[in-house]
Formats: structure tokens, sequence, C-alpha cells
């Protein structure tokens, strides 16, 4: 992995894509759900719902009603790094009002986290409001990127939109932002096949070196399994290179999946000398370095498995697609966003010939439910997008085709 030098913004509808490319290769991947936004960066006037000091912290509502964590160390906004905690009873009460910022989404089972270290200017420029009550929306998943380290060198935006809102919510970068023009689309075919290469639970990062990753409500467990040779003599003797290649391999895919949390990393082969181990365990330091979020490197616990962790912030990319299980099963959602993507590209293609999108009835409800999709469709299209539901295809079946169509 490297810096990221391009990064491409393509905006469908309902959902923006971005891809940050060194070279040619991708490094970098977020997928933003217009319709389901994930919250971090939003800024509430709370209430406490329940100090629980067993959890060392509390609960508290935000605007919506939706419940999210506060922990002790982060309920006292003057507290130093690294000064003492203390208790949560001694610092909040039930039914108080405060200001709080979300930085980690809800994930699985599990709401929001915040923290009440708000940036001064926004808590001494906002007036007294009724809690719970939103103060701040979050900026687009882009802007966020942009601030949060150096930007790229070139910024590719498919709607002149998005790129306006990004040139004002990031001014110092805004020179860099160009709006790409023209009938070929802005992520290429070789793009789009890597993208939706994510959603498998295997992938080969060299000739016979394979990952095999699965995502558990504790853990992601990678699997290394490594192939080819003559037998197992060939196979030992090419383990030390196998296993740093899967390294770096098993560090890209982390990035652009956003896997995190405990990430127990089973290499092919362990060798069983200390020095050995060693080694791998700094290859991982070295591999991992380069991640935005920098994930620890713990080394290899007594069952030889090689244990990383990586700050929780954002769902993984399988929990936006869909069910986050060893292969990912694609959601309604997921299904009727691809479906309003092909008809879109379809209008685009063949203007004057109005596309209509036939789909199983599931399919069908979840575009209906996609309000800010349909609503960027009938721009687009000069009409509202035309939607027939057929139960005789397949549960998550689909097809664009032309309205004079049967």
């Amino acid at each position: 992995m490297g810096r990221v030098e391009r990064l491409l913004i393509t905006c469908g509808p309902g959902e923006r894509r971005l891809v940050g490319l060194a070279g040619d290769q991708v490094i970098a991947f977020g997928l933003e759900r217009l319709g389901h936004p994930d919250r971090v960066g939003e800024v509430h006037r709370a209430r406490v719902v329940s100090v629980v000091p067993g959890l060392a912290g509390a609960f508290v509502a935000l605007a919506d009603g939706v419940q999210a964590f506060l922990p002790a160390e982060e309920a006292d906004p003057e507290r130093l790094e690294g000064a003492a905690v203390r208790p949560i009873g001694t610092l909040l009460r039930e039914g108080q009002a405060m200001m709080v910022r979300v930085v980690r989404a809800a994930m699985g089972s599990k709401g929001p986290r915040v923290t009440a270290r708000v940036e001064p200017a926004l808590r001494e420029a906002s007036p007294p409001r009724v809690a719970p009550s939103r103060l701040r929306t979050a900026p687009p998943l882009a802007a966020q990127w942009l601030m949060a380290g150096e930007a790229p060198a070139r910024i590719v935006v498919d709607e002149a939109d998005h790129a306006l809102a990004l040139r004002a919510a990031v001014p110092t970068v805004a020179e860099r932002i160009a709006v790409h023009r023209g009938p070929a689309p802005l992520l290429d075919g070789a793009i789009e096949t890597e993208l939706a290469a994510l959603a498998e639970p295997e992938v080969e990062v060299a000739p016979g070196v394979r990952l095999r990753i699965a995502i558990t409500p504790a853990l992601t467990a990678i699997d290394v399994d490594l192939s080819g040779g003559a037998g197992r003599e060939a196979a030992r003797r090419r383990r030390e290179s196998a296993n740093r290649t899967a390294l770096a391999g098993i560090a890209r895919q982390v990035v652009l999946r956003n896997l995190s949390g405990v990430i127990a990393i089973d290499l092919a082969g362990l060798p069983g000398g200390r020095g050995a181990r060693e080694a791998l365990r700094l290859a991982a330091e070295a591999v991992f370095a380069a991640d935005p979020l920098a994930p620890r490197v713990l080394g290899f616990s007594r069952a030889g498995l090689l244990e990383v962790v990586r700050p929780r912030i954002r769902p993984p990319l399988a929990e936006l697609l869909g069910t986050p299980v060893c292969a990912v099963v694609p959601s309604a959602t997921t299904t009727a966003l691809a479906a309003l993507r092909a008809l879109w590209r379809e209008a685009e293609a063949r203007p004057g010939r109005p596309p209509r999108l036939r789909a199983a009835p599931a399919v069908i409800d979840a575009a209906r439910d996609e309000t800010a999709a349909l609503a960027f469709l009938a721009v687009r299209l000069g009409r509202a997008a035309d939607l027939v539901p057929d139960p005789a295809l397949a549960p998550h079946g689909w097809r664009v085709e032309d309205a004079g169509h049967g």
C-alpha cells in the first residue's frame, strides 16, 4: 500500500463509491449509502438516559431517539490524554443534557459510540437547544477522507453538484477537484471487477496464495492457503516468501474491506523458531504501517495465530453489502441500488428509449424505499423511474428492459 494519488468518486442513485488509487492499483475503497448514513461526525445535544458504572460508561439519547454509548474516558472533555479516568457516576447524572460527537458507527447489534470531546468553536457557537437535538450533520464521506490526512493530488467526481459540495467543505483542495465528463464511466471495467470481488470470502493475492476471510461477531479470521509446488517439501521451501506475500495482501484487503476489531491470521505452515516468527511479526508491522487507522500488531498467540487489532469506526464492507458471514448475502437494498444504477446507465446509453426495471417484489419494495435514489433518477431521467414488480422472478432477480417490452 502507499499514499492515495488519485481519488475517484462515483455518485450513483442512493450511494457514492470512493476509490483511492496509487498508480493503477486500488488501495482504498469507501461506500456511502445516502439513505443509511453511518452518522460518524454528527454532533448532538444529547440527554443522558442511564449511567452504568458496571460498563464504565453511560447511554445517551440522540436526536432521533437512538441510544449511543459514552465511555467514561470520553465523558470528560477536559481530561488530558493519559490522565486518570474518573468514575462515570461522578461525571454524569441521568437526565443531564450534554454535547456529544459520534465517533463510531452502529455495527451489528451494538449502537453508535460518542465522545464529549467537541471542537471548542462549535461548543461556543451553538445556541442552547432542547435535548436531544442534532446540532451538525456529518460531512460527506469524501470530505472526511480529505480532511483526515494528506489529500490526493487529483480528485475526480462524476457528479457536478457533489464536486461543488466538496469544494465548499474542503476549500484547501478545491483546485484539485475535477468533474468527470463524457460517456465513459469514471470507473473502468477492471476497477468494477475488483470492487465486486470484495464481497467474496476468498481472494487470490498471488499465484498459489489464497486468503479465506470469515467475519464473526467476535473477530475476523483470515486463513492463508498455500498451494502449488511438488509436495510438502516444495511448499516448505517457499513458505517464508509466500507468507510475506500473504501479509501484504492481507493488509490491502483489510483496508479495502474495512475489517476491524480483532483480526486473527492463520499463516501457511508457521515456522516453529522464535526468530522466524519475530521476522514475520516485523514484516506484518511494516505492511500495516501504511494503514490510516494505524492497527496494532500484537504478535503470535499460543495457538500460532498472528493477532492484529484495528480500530472500529465504520461497519465492515460486508455489513454494508449484506450479512457479514463467510459469504456476503446481498440485502434487498444492495440489489435494488445495483438495479437502479443499471437502469440509469441504460438510460444514458440509449437516450430517447426509456428503460424500465422489472424485479422481484422484495427488490421493488426496497427500491421504492430509497427516496434519495429515486429523486436522483427523476432529475436525470426527466420522469419517475418505471418500476415493475414481477413475482415470477427469483427472490432477488431483476432486469432492465425497454419500457415498451411486454
